[in-house]
């Protein structure tokens, strides 16, 4: 990717970036310079060097009655997007509240094929925190759908310390995957096919409810709704009493 383009990703773009290149190549020169350089009419590359000595890019210092600009170092580039990041980290708790607020009307959102699947699955990740728990209905062979994803979602599940309490359809329980039961923070119960005739997957965790199933058309949505979530944990909970324990 050129120059330019990373840097129109940073809010210097257009005749702007052609301003402050041209200012970091020659190393600092008099608005007049800047603007025969870019091809820019005087007072339009005056203005665009004013907006970068207010963003810090370039300075202005004065020899005799001659005024020059001069570019800052580059690094500075970086401090400002570290500085973009900590004002945004300073206004995520507020924002999550927002986010998280109580709606009058269930929130939906819809995942289509393998990627937006696994994109559901972040968002559980992204959801709970340590000690949370999801509970989980599951009819179809995850690990069989979403090879390669599952072992890595997880990991990272087990490193945030998230539990998963699932009950499962008898045919999709592997040896090996019951074996890892306890190191992966997992708590299994199991129903006979013929008593669990589902096909697809319904995880439960904090005011969420995401569904994926995995046919024809792989597709995936989550339900916010804290009405809602709260009574599909219920039904979750007479669910487990009545599973075969393992």
């Amino acid at each position: 990717m050129e120059i330019k383009q990373i840097l129109e990703q940073i809010n210097i773009d257009g005749k702007k970036a052609e301003v402050y290149l041209a200012c970091l190549e020659m190393g600092g020169a008099t608005g007049y310079l800047l603007a025969k350089k870019t091809g820019l009419k005087r007072p339009t590359a005056y203005d665009l060097i004013n907006q970068l000595m207010k963003e810090g890019l370039v300075y202005k210092s004065i020899k005799g009655k001659i005024k020059y600009f001069s570019p800052a170092d580059p690094e500075v580039l970086i401090s400002k997007l570290k500085e973009k990041e900590e004002k945004i980290k300073s206004i995520m708790p507020a924002l999550q509240n927002l986010y998280n607020s109580p709606k009058t009307k269930p929130f939906i959102r819809y995942f289509e094929d393998k990627e937006g699947i696994k994109e559901m699955y972040e968002d559980s990740l992204r959801s709970c925190k340590k000690g949370d728990e999801i509970l989980a209905y599951v009819g179809d062979d995850v690990y069989e759908n979403m090879s390669g994803y599952i072992d890595e979602y997880i990991r990272r599940r087990v490193e945030k310390g998230i539990r998963i309490r699932g009950i499962y359809k008898e045919a999709v329980l592997a040896k090996n995957f019951m074996e890892k039961n306890r190191e992966q923070l997992r708590e299994v119960r199991i129903l006979p096919k013929k008593d669990f005739p589902i096909s697809n997957e319904i995880d439960i965790y904090k005011n969420k409810i995401a569904i994926a199933s995995y046919g024809a058309e792989m597709f995936g949505m989550i339900i916010e709704s804290a009405e809602i979530a709260r009574s599909q944990k219920a039904i979750f909970e007479l669910a487990w009493k009545g599973a075969i324990d393992i």
